[in-house]
């Protein structure tokens, strides 16, 4: 009995790696998620991600979420829109044609992923996402925007200077 139990006890760690190794997407396909979900909003049909609690907690971190409410409490306080208001995901692209998703870096527990559009208005878009794993789900904790024309400015950025 008591070499039963210590068999038990010394295979347990490696099964629950192996469950959770099977259950684990890519930071990519979190990215790919959410742009699906997201559809209405970069079409121009319906608010999206930013319009729904749930999409919101299952596609952003703790950290984010943190930092989304607070600029939304302070905005209202001040009668302004919020700037997260408009679609993170496209940033404000007029149509997103050719999207593409590809890992950049990952760790354990935080990733980098590109997304690259074309705008509709003849620019490009490059998007970089800071992941992170938690919750037992990589969420998305920045992100980072570029243009071809070399303007940047990250989603914590925009949310700090409102």
């Amino acid at each position: 009995m008591k070499r039963i139990l210590v068999a038990a006890a010394c295979l347990l760690p490696f099964a629950l790696a192996a469950e959770a190794g099977i259950n684990r997407h890519s930071p990519e396909a979190a990215v790919e998620a959410a742009y699906v979900a997201d559809e209405a909003a970069i079409q121009g049909r319906g608010p999206g991600v930013m319009g729904d609690n749930m999409l919101r907690a299952r596609f952003f971190s703790r950290s984010l979420l943190r930092s989304i409410a607070a600029e939304e409490v302070v905005s209202n306080r001040l009668n302004l829109s919020p700037a997260v208001a408009r679609d993170p995901f496209s940033d404000e692209a007029p149509h997103l044609v050719g999207l593409s998703v590809n890992p950049i870096s990952e760790t354990r527990d935080a990733a980098k992923v590109v997304a690259e559009f074309a705008r509709g208005d003849g620019a490009r878009e490059r998007l970089t996402y800071a992941m992170l794993f938690e919750r037992g789900e990589w969420r998305i904790d920045d992100i980072a925007y570029a243009t071809l024309d070399g303007a940047s400015h990250t989603l914590r950025g925009i949310l700090a200077a409102n």
